[in-house]
């Protein structure tokens, strides 16, 4: 049962650090319009968000040191599945040499770079396509499908493709498209949705936000200097 003291401190935290990934996403000097419109859609994002998870997201007993072995469950998760990408995109990048098209001249980015990135991709990320898409999608099927495990699975799928489809933007337009690397984006993102929407229902927003950011500073961190490497 959620309290309503609870709910508030779990939408302020999080609208909170929303608002600081939203800065630290735009570019520098952050433009003030950009960041009072994406605080202003935050707060609506966040507030549906959370709302339509406490009504059909599972809730189980928090005790205090499952939250601490969950944390580590899911920075392992996170490692592993972006030391699994990252493998997977060297291979990917023999045969579509677009693939380092995003990492060229990246290599010699200062330490804490892939950090940053981490931070406000995971964050944002989760809030969108977890908390908000995943969560209302699953409450608006359970209205119509009374079944287990049906309206979970659905929001899963398409808060995975969405959030698959999501990244192909960036990618398009730095080179010009191919199927082979539409597909590598869609299958490479898609994979990394897959876990985090599990974690995210399994277990709730703070684990899904660190198994993302774990697996994305693997890959930001290694990527450009492996992909620099073989191009």
């Amino acid at each position: 049962m959620v309290t309503r003291r609870s709910a508030e401190l779990k939408i302020a935290g999080t609208w909170l650090a929303f608002v600081v990934a939203i800065v630290l996403a735009l570019p520098q000097p952050p433009d003030l319009v950009r960041v009072a419109l994406g605080a202003i859609i935050g707060i609506v994002i966040i507030s549906a968000g959370f709302w339509a998870a406490w009504r059909c997201r599972p809730l189980n007993p928090k005790i205090p040191h499952q939250r601490l072995t969950r944390a580590i469950y899911s920075v392992l998760a996170g490692a592993a599945l972006g030391c699994v990408l990252l493998v997977t995109l060297v291979a990917l990048a023999r045969v579509t040499p677009a693939l380092r098209t995003r990492f060229t001249g990246r290599a010699d980015e200062p330490a804490w770079r892939p950090w940053a990135l981490a931070f406000e991709s995971s964050i944002i990320e989760e809030v969108v396509f977890r908390l908000f898409i995943l969560s209302l999608t699953a409450f608006i099927v359970s209205r119509l499908v009374k079944r287990g495990v049906a309206p979970f699975a659905l929001a899963w799928i398409v808060s995975t493709l969405l959030f698959a489809l999501a990244h192909l933007p960036q990618w398009l337009s730095l080179t010009a498209p191919s199927p082979a690397l539409i597909a590598s984006v869609v299958v490479l993102n898609g994979a990394g949705g897959l876990l985090f929407g599990w974690i995210f229902w399994r277990w709730g927003l703070p684990y899904a936000i660190l198994c993302h950011a774990a697996g994305d500073v693997i890959i930001q961190t290694f990527a450009p200097k492996l992909l620099s490497l073989r191009s």
